[in-house]
């Protein structure tokens, strides 16, 4: 919608800006600088006369002004015959003699039809840095209008980068070496960052840039050496203590066999002592009873003790299996960050 507006405010100076025929007009005479009373842009006449007093003419000689004017009266002629690549090279050269706010406004308005609204918005500023004096009032206000409408498709990033880094880019094109901070204006939407050094992970920042205004974003390197770390698919403790509790449950039942294994010869010697002549099978006599519960105690601590022997040996080599599959591997974060209107936030995440 900006837009749109913007190439009818275009055509309504383009309208409005057209030299009305006349028979035979007198030519301006050469050397005459742009003028105050001008037709509006994008094509007005050279000025009649010289400006010498003006803040905009100081130290340019009358006779590199007659030069500049040749080149912007070419200018916009080119313009007028929708010439505007051809007639934006004419602005430069008359630019390049004489920075009058005329000859800026009309290069901003071709970089307009040319659709470039970051030169045209830079040259707009500079065009207006004398205020309305360099301008007829409609002319003037055409320059503000032009400003505002730019102003909602243009914005600026300000980044800033410390010692760690050495040098940035921006949108993939070198910006600046660092530490330092730059602010650059770009168009709204969004931009990204890139930080980089040798043996320094590489930043990537995105920014999102609202018209008019200013997104921040700080760069700062991590070495590889600090930056790398190591991730393991399981916690380190757990393997090792699964084998660690396997092997005291195993050797614990290797005791409780052994514990029962004597109980039981104790119980085979008592057995020879007590019935010499012979016992009722399953020693059932109610005299017997210590004998045959220290019997059926030695049988139990046997198979409790098998039991845990089996059961530690089971967790333990899970343990040991669970050890060598739990092979860390290298987490390198990556520097880069969610936008949001105005900067961004970070996050981290690339695993290899």
């Amino acid at each position: 919608m900006k837009r749109a507006l913007l190439f009818v405010a275009i055509a309504a100076t383009t309208a409005s800006a057209a030299p009305k025929r006349k028979p035979a007009p007198k030519q301006p005479p050469k050397g005459t600088p742009a003028p105050k009373d001008a037709e509006p842009a994008p094509a007005p006449t050279p000025p009649p006369a010289p400006e010498p007093d003006t803040p905009w003419s100081a130290g340019v000689p009358p006779e590199t002004q007659a030069k500049a004017n040749a080149l912007y009266d070419e200018g916009n002629q080119l313009f007028a015959q929708q010439a505007h690549a051809p007639a934006l090279e004419k602005y430069k050269q008359a630019i390049a003699l004489w920075d009058h706010p005329l000859i800026r406004f009309n290069l901003a308005v071709t970089e307009i039809r040319l659709d470039r609204v970051l030169e045209a918005a830079d040259d707009l500023d500079k065009a207006l840095r004398f205020g309305k004096d360099p301008f007829k009032p409609e002319l003037y206000q055409q320059a503000l209008d032009y400003q505002a409408l730019l102003k909602g498709r243009v914005g600026f990033v300000e980044a800033t980068c410390d010692s760690t880094a050495s040098h940035l880019y921006l949108d993939g094109k070198p910006w600046f070496d660092c530490p330092g901070t730059k602010k650059q204006r770009i168009t709204a939407g969004e931009h990204a960052v890139v930080g980089e050094r040798k043996d320094y992970l590489t930043a990537s920042q995105k920014v999102v840039v609202a018209g008019g205004a200013t997104a921040q974003a700080k760069i700062v390197l991590i070495p590889l050496d600090a930056a790398v770390k190591l991730e393991y698919p399981h916690a380190r403790w757990l393997p090792w203590t699964m084998t660690g509790v396997g092997l005291a449950v195993g050797l614990a039942g290797v005791g409780t066999y052994f514990l029962g294994k004597s109980q039981l010869d104790q119980f085979q010697a008592d057995y020879q002592t007590q019935c010499e002549h012979g016992c009722e099978p399953g020693l059932t006599d109610p005299a017997r009873r210590p004998l045959l519960d220290e019997q059926n105690g030695a049988e139990l601590k046997g198979k409790v003790g098998v039991a845990m022997m089996v059961a530690g040996g089971g967790v333990m080599v899970t343990g040991l299996v669970l050890a060598i599959m739990n092979r860390p591997h290298r987490v390198l974060p990556n520097v880069e960050v969610a936008p949001h209107v105005g900067g961004a936030s970070a996050s981290v995440g690339w695993h290899f």
